[in-house]
């Protein structure tokens, strides 16, 4: 508990003095997953029951933009290629993500501007996770896995304890941390645990780095977050051909509702993935279930 208020802490450690003091005491902070700062609106907290406004003063269009001035150290086009994906990755994980007015270029988002919310997803370790995982995968070798659920309900959290199960178990672990926010390089070191075997490539696509991590690493197990174009696809290609198992994620309620998308359909067809893990949400408490394809008959 002590370590998710210190990644509590960590987090907001990016918003102006005032805010920052008024949150330091919330009750139970550690329960906060996501934190909501809405032009106009008090801020809002969102835990794993759901979203609940805070009693706190309406935020202001200008606490916006000292909000992402302050967490880009006061040099945002610095981080001009992150921000025209709406998003900004903070020490520790932690991830700001913007809404405003998109600024255009021959149909390309060169950035956002008027920002109308912020929201700031605090990163956290899920320990406890290791007993769960345990119980799965008991002492077999990695295999290829895939991790369901609708956004916000930890699939990255989870994705990032089954590498460190695995690497801290001897296997050679990579991670394709496109957004930096899996294990969170700073000056080279991961931010948050992800094994003792483990080697990262951020700042590119999944695929340019599953193409450097599988000749460069050899590792028995890829890590990539979600799969959403396919250029992501075929990472998850390349390394069923070399013989790689991949730990990933998708945005899916269930299995049914992954079977309806086409890039999902051939890669199953493709016997990339051998089991998946479903996240549901039951009265405000996450249960996890682990069903094989060939029970699902994928």
């Amino acid at each position: 508990m002590d370590k998710r208020k210190a990644a509590f802490r960590q987090a907001i450690s990016c918003l102006p003095p005032i805010r920052r003091a008024q949150l330091e005491r919330l009750d139970r902070p550690e329960d906060i997953e996501e934190l909501r700062f809405r032009a106009g609106q008090p801020p809002a907290a969102r835990t794993a029951v759901g979203e609940r406004p805070l009693p706190l003063e309406a935020v202001t269009s200008a606490e916006l933009r000292e909000m992402l001035s302050r967490a880009a150290q006061y040099s945002v086009h610095s981080y001009t290629d992150s921000l025209r994906h709406g998003f900004l990755t903070l020490s520790g994980g932690h991830r700001l993500g913007i809404c405003g007015t998109a600024a255009e270029e021959d149909g390309r988002v060169l950035g956002v501007r008027g920002l109308s919310s912020i929201n700031l997803r605090i990163a956290h370790q899920a320990e406890d996770l290791q007993t769960q995982i345990a119980r799965w995968i008991g002492t077999d070798e990695p295999q290829s896995t895939l991790l369901l659920s609708p956004p916000g309900y930890g699939k990255t959290t989870l994705l990032r304890e089954w590498v460190r199960y695995f690497s801290d178990r001897g296997f050679t672990a990579a991670i394709a941390d496109e957004r930096s926010e899996i294990a969170a390089l700073a000056d080279g070191a991961p931010q948050l645990a992800v094994g003792r075997c483990t080697d990262v490539m951020e700042g590119c696509s999944k695929w340019q780095a599953a193409v450097m991590l599988l000749k460069t690493m050899s590792p028995a197990l890829l890590a990539l977050d979600e799969i959403t174009a396919p250029e992501d696809a075929k990472a998850v290609s390349l390394c069923t051909h070399c013989g790689t198992a991949v730990i990933a994620c998708a945005h899916a309620a269930g299995l049914d509702d992954l079977r309806q998308r086409p890039i999902y359909r051939e890669l199953l067809a493709l016997g990339a993935f051998h089991q998946a893990v479903i996240i549901e949400k039951r009265d405000g408490q996450r249960v996890y279930r682990m069903e094989r394809w060939e029970e699902t008959k994928c």
